[in-house]
């Protein structure tokens, strides 16, 4: 934890390229591969809709111009989300 809260504040100071780097990764690579598994592999609505929350939950600290110790949990977060999203239209 202490490693953690250490990374946290030494990233403060680069607050603007977390934020941009972990809108780019959810804007260009997991919503697009998202909801190509989605299109090409069939995929409910909820999936959208949850695709959609996470991609809010990385946004809303974003703009809010809050620091990272709030980006990085929510960008974990809606990154995990994703994954296991895809992994289950790959595998079912």
């Amino acid at each position: 934890m202490a490693r953690y809260h250490t990374f946290i504040e030494k990233a403060e100071f680069t607050r603007t390229g977390w934020a941009a780097t972990a809108m780019m990764i959810q804007g260009c690579i997991l919503s697009p591969a998202l909801l190509l598994s989605m299109a090409y592999l069939g995929g409910g609505d909820w999936q959208f809709l949850a695709s959609m929350l996470g991609f809010l939950t990385v946004l809303v600290p974003i703009l809010g111009a809050m620091p990272v110790k709030y980006i990085v949990p929510a960008f974990l977060f809606s990154l995990t989300m994703h994954l296991l999203i895809i992994l289950s239209n790959l595998l079912l």
